[in-house]
């Protein structure tokens, strides 16, 4: 059965607030996330027409709830054990694999960083 993106926005308003309500770490990256961000202050849409805005961008790490089946995938926005809590740069990372590629591939992406990393050489001089 395939809802459709905008039905019972109710039901979608509930289970968002049950799930900011009850987790507070990112299903992919792991790190705490501060559920008071919304925008970043000072930075607009280029459209962005109101003189009194104090910014109107969302702020990269703010809080989003993200299904670990997507909804391309064929997964429900309305289950509660589908839905996760998510930065919102890793929720745009992720986005239309499942929680598992989207990890595995987190993994890789932090084993690559941290293999071309160079070593730090103590300095003669010191």
């Amino acid at each position: 059965m395939t809802i459709p993106l905008n039905s019972n926005g109710h039901r979608r308003r509930q289970l968002r607030a049950r799930v900011l309500a009850e987790q507070t770490h990112c299903a992919l990256c792991g790190q705490r996330v501060d559920k008071t961000l919304k925008t970043e202050p000072g930075k607009h849409y280029k459209k962005c027409t109101n003189t009194n805005c104090q910014g109107c961008l969302p702020h990269p790490m703010r809080p989003e709830v993200d299904e670990d089946i997507p909804r391309a995938k064929g997964g429900s926005p309305l289950q509660r054990d589908n839905c996760n809590l998510m930065h919102r740069t890793c929720n745009q990372r992720k986005g239309t694999m499942t929680l598992a590629e989207a990890r595995k591939q987190h993994a890789e992406t932090a084993t690559q960083a941290t293999a071309q990393r160079t070593p730090v050489k103590a300095s003669p001089i010191w």
